[in-house]
């Protein structure tokens, strides 16, 4: 059976498993069910994204499916999971940083009878100790709208180098900020979360905060700094944009103690949760980020991706052509597409 065909299968298989699941019933946290509910509801719109992913990734593989082992990292409601497992996966580990979504998804893949093999809570560093811990060989690391998430990248992949060569890695992400129309949208975003914050809703993750990132760090410093005044605090807040944490505290007393107030980063709207890291669409430069990562020992290239089609045929017309012209312009060329995938191999 050819991969694609294969895909499609175990997309089928899951949209059945799925449309027979009453969600409302599952004893899982409402943020989870609203996103599996958003699912349901845009599955074919969603999984042509997914059919790409796994394209890309099953691509990589140097042995057959039934015989090698997938990560889904920051997996969410667990729907790449749930694909692996439909795949024939010899191994699947999901993966999040969110206890919450680690127990929602035992839940969900038992009641879809979807086994998944293992569940790490964590971030990369705990993902790498416990495949280490395990003697677990991994072939893929994969993962859907991830990556403008992740807080320090640098520090990521440091930590991803801990986990045992050779492997690949396939992350999809729809912040592509190439494309000059994704750009401003993203943009907004920052806005939106530095400035005026959003209104908690039934399904609202707590894990995230929902007053404004600036007024966070200003309370974060106003706390810690005592003896400052209103005017430094708000320009040490402005100052420490794109910093959670210890680091915002670190910043804060570099630039008393050296006298220079400086932003800390240069792009003009990027900015993070001050309590988790979690980038409010993280905008990267995918040219910095390839001259990082690319070396004697890995493969890097960022592809682009096809727009999905959707029940409203007047917005078909001008995906068609806009896929004619990705299509004619090469796997890599990321200005019109609606996503990019980061794909790395690690040589052993």
């Amino acid at each position: 059976m050819k991969e694609d065909q294969h895909i499609n299968n175990a997309i089928q298989k899951l949209s059945v498993k799925l449309k027979i699941l009453d969600i409302n019933r599952l004893l899982i946290s409402d943020y989870n069910k609203r996103y599996l509910k958003d699912y349901v509801k845009n599955f074919y719109f969603f999984m042509p994204l997914y059919e790409q992913l796994l394209e890309k990734t099953i691509a990589k593989l140097s042995k057959p499916i039934a015989e090698s082992s997938f990560i889904d990292y920051g997996g969410g409601c667990g729907i790449l999971s749930y694909l692996a497992v439909e795949l024939g996966f010899k191994n699947i580990i999901y993966n999040d940083i969110y206890d919450v979504s680690t127990k929602d998804v035992q839940v969900i893949s038992q009641a879809i009878n979807s086994p998944i093999h293992y569940f790490v809570t964590g971030d990369i560093h705990e993902l790498a100790s416990f495949v280490k811990t395990n003697n677990i060989i991994i072939d893929v690391i994969c993962s859907f709208d991830v990556l403008e998430h992740i807080y320090n990248l640098e520090d990521w992949f440091i930590g991803l180098n801990a986990i045992p060569k050779p492997f690949s890695l396939c992350f999809m992400t729809s912040a592509n900020s190439t494309n000059p129309y994704i750009n401003r949208r993203l943009k907004k975003i920052h806005y939106k979360a530095e400035y005026l914050g959003s209104e908690k809703q039934k399904g609202w993750k707590e894990r995230d905060a929902n007053q404004s990132f600036l007024e966070i760090r200003k309370t974060i410093i106003s706390e810690n700094f005592s003896e400052l005044n209103e005017d430094k605090i708000s320009l040490l807040a402005k100052n420490t944009r794109g910093l959670f944490g210890n680091d915002i505290l670190k910043s804060v007393q570099k630039q008393i103690k050296t006298g220079v107030f400086e932003p800390e980063i240069k792009h003009p709207t990027n900015t993070c949760d001050p309590l988790t890291g979690n980038w409010a669409e993280h905008i990267i430069n995918v040219k910095e980020l390839n001259n990082k990562l690319e070396n004697e020992k890995t493969s890097v290239k960022f592809t682009n991706s096809f727009y999905s089609y959707s029940a409203n045929k007047s917005l078909n017309f001008p995906k068609h052509m806009l896929n004619f012209f990705l299509k004619s312009f090469g796997r890599q060329s990321l200005f019109l597409s609606p996503s990019y995938t980061l794909e790395i191999d690690y040589k052993k």
